[in-house]
């Protein structure tokens, strides 16, 4: 672990510690004031509860008045001046006039006309069949001249000079058209066979056929458009103006609007998707989105509506109640889940719909509450305060911590390092001495002269290897590893560590079995990987007694290397293995007083597997032994 780890937990602990509590206070402070809210809310309501009251019986006798107004409109009028009266009044989005017997009759689907042509079908099947089939237009147009000749029908004429101008124009006789077209513009009230105004549609061909800069195209429409806002011609189908409409809008580049125009779409269009539906004088949804429906009493005239609609006209209706400022109505439909000051529902005519009052400006509750959300903010802002406060006094104590740590870890490494140097000229002296062989092997001092030099010799080694560690650790705990990573065949592992284990224990043959090492190789640092071995070996002999049987068994499988380190030592329970890799720490103290150590090796041992990537475990039972297994990924034949 890098000190950049050690140093993430106190700091995120230090923010933890002021963003907890401040926090904490931040949400009560946010629940007194929505309390407040609500206190205020409530006393809101206490307030205005009349004024609801008053608006809501406004609203609903001047809804009920208003569809007694339609009804009489319809008992009165012609059924397109019914229609244009109620749309025009502006509160409603369309209308479907019924008769007596509940027939539509405005706008209506189609009527029809006097059918005539079969007097003369023979002659008029071979003119369409001119015109139609062979595209003989000049043919054609002369047959139906010869229909003019043979007909006194005016509707038949009016029909035959609608074809007749078909092929004047496909033979570019444009003229001879437009002055037929003329003819037909005077012909009155005449209608097709469809309902369709004969002297309407003409007057549209014109509009498509004179240059519409000049004044003859200004004055045909005109005509035009006064003919289609006329709904006292009653002659003029609700199709045929709805289409004629459209298409003069579009030809006067947008500039023309008729205010029933919108009203005869919606109406056109409800008719086809629920046309036999009957309505009720309450309000209700019809299968057109966003469109509702009432119906007068005796279902003769049925009103339309869009939402927004609706919502304008109850809000009109409601106007006049006094409110203060700051406070306004609003009218919401059925399943509608706005959170509104106070509610109250409309009635039955108005199934489902509320008027509602709602705060359009803040500062009604601001004034209410201004003062205790003062004091919430002063509390508040008095704790964060405090607790910012407190974090950095303990911000101050954990950098002094910080600081000894790192002097004490910088004191271990300086010492360790100079103690290392006159222990190694120790060692060079006494290994001399012990190499020169006595003059008398049986003089006693001299006996006990080279029994001395052996354990000088010995608690050097021991002392050396205690410092190595400190050094060891030292440099990890600071990041000062040098490794040199490469490929590394873990047999060269395996050889090295149990020669430096024998070299330091002098365990024999018996004690120790080192399983045969598979050709395998890891990505590593050869001497780090043999100081982990080495520690692993030691601890298993420090926490043997004799007879020792310490094994080192090594397995391969395709991703994975493990060295697995067996004793038949005093073993550890279950809290002893989960601080086993704790800095200093040893299992049983009395070994540490009998072998030495410090309680770094298993320490050293998991630092360098994790810097491998690796890990390392433990299997234990007290009294029976244990077996520390160091995982390593495998390095592949050919990889780096």
């Amino acid at each position: 672990m890098t000190n950049n780890d050690r140093l993430a937990w106190p700091i995120l602990l230090l923010l933890l510690t002021v963003l907890v509590p401040s926090a904490g206070v931040v949400w009560m402070m946010r629940e007194a004031v929505r309390n407040e809210r609500l206190a205020s809310n409530q006393r809101l309501r206490d307030a205005y509860q009349i004024q609801l009251q008053s608006a809501t019986q406004k609203v609903r006798q001047g809804w009920a008045d208003e569809l007694g107004r339609s009804a009489a409109i319809v008992d009165t009028k012609p059924p397109s001046v019914a229609f244009e009266t109620i749309v025009a009044s502006g509160n409603v989005d369309g209308a479907l006039i019924r008769d007596d017997e509940g027939r539509l009759v405005y706008p209506e689907s189609s009527r029809a006309g006097n059918k005539t042509i079969n007097i003369v079908a023979p002659l008029w099947s071979k003119a369409s069949r001119l015109e139609f089939v062979e595209k003989r237009f000049d043919e054609a147009s002369k047959a139906y001249q010869q229909l003019t000749q043979t007909t006194s029908d005016p509707i038949l004429l009016a029909q035959i000079q609608q074809a007749l101008v078909r092929c004047l124009l496909k033979l570019n006789r444009r003229d001879d058209a437009i002055e037929l077209l003329e003819n037909q513009r005077a012909s009155g009230g005449l209608v097709d066979r469809d309902g369709r105004l004969f002297a309407a549609a003409a007057e549209f061909r014109l509009l498509e056929l004179l240059d519409s800069q000049s004044t003859d195209w200004a004055e045909v429409r005109d005509s035009l458009v006064q003919r289609l806002g006329n709904y006292k011609d009653v002659t003029m189908t609700s199709s045929q103006r709805r289409f004629l409409m459209t298409e003069v809008q579009h030809l006067a580049g947008g500039t023309i609007q008729w205010p029933t125009r919108a009203a005869e779409t919606l109406s056109s269009e409800l008719i086809t998707v629920d046309g036999g539906s009957s309505f009720q004088s309450r309000l209700q949804p019809t299968k057109l989105p966003d469109v509702w429906a009432r119906a007068t009493t005796d279902g003769r005239a049925i009103e339309l509506y869009r939402t927004a609609s609706v919502q304008k006209r109850l809000l009109e209706l409601a106007d006049g109640v006094p409110l203060p400022e700051g406070i306004s109505f609003s009218a919401s439909p059925p399943g509608d889940r706005t959170d509104h000051l106070m509610n109250a529902d409309l009635g039955d005519e108005l199934d489902g719909w509320r008027l509602s009052l709602s705060m359009t400006d803040d500062a009604v509750f601001d004034d209410v509450s201004k003062h205790r959300r003062a004091i919430h903010l002063w509390i508040a802002s008095l704790v964060i305060a405090v607790t910012c406060v407190l974090a950095w006094m303990l911000s101050l104590a954990l950098r002094r911590h910080m600081r000894l740590a790192q002097l004490k870890n910088d004191l271990v490494a300086t010492v360790s390092h100079e103690l290392k140097t006159p222990l190694a000229s120790t060692r060079l002296l006494v290994d001399t001495l012990l190499s020169v062989e006595p003059r008398d092997p049986h003089d006693p001092s001299a006996v006990q002269t080279r029994e001395y030099l052996q354990m000088i010799s010995q608690e050097n080694s021991r002392l050396t290897r205690m410092i190595d560690n400190f050094l060891t650790f030292s440099k990890m705990d600071r990041g000062q590893s040098t490794a040199n990573f490469r490929s590394v065949a873990i047999n060269e592992v395996a050889t090295q560590a149990v020669s430096i284990f024998r070299e330091h224990t002098g365990i024999d043959d018996a004690a120790l079995t080192v399983s045969e090492s598979p050709n395998a190789f890891v990505w590593g640092d050869l001497d780090s990987l043999v100081t982990a071995m080495v520690n692993l070996l030691e601890n298993a002999w420090k926490y043997s007694e004799e007879p020792r049987r310490i094994s080192l068994n090594i397995e391969a499988d395709q991703l994975h290397i493990q060295l697995a380190v067996r004793d038949n030592g005093i073993g550890m329970n279950a809290n002893q293995v989960g601080r086993a890799f704790d800095r200093f720490y040893q299992a049983d103290q009395r070994v540490a007083r009998t072998h030495g150590g410090c309680g770094l090796g298993l320490s050293i041992v998991r630092a360098i597997a994790e810097s491998h990537a690796g890990s390392v475990d433990i299997e234990s039972v007290s009294n029976v032994g244990s077996c520390f297994t160091l995982c390593l990924p495998k390095l592949n034949v050919g990889t780096e």
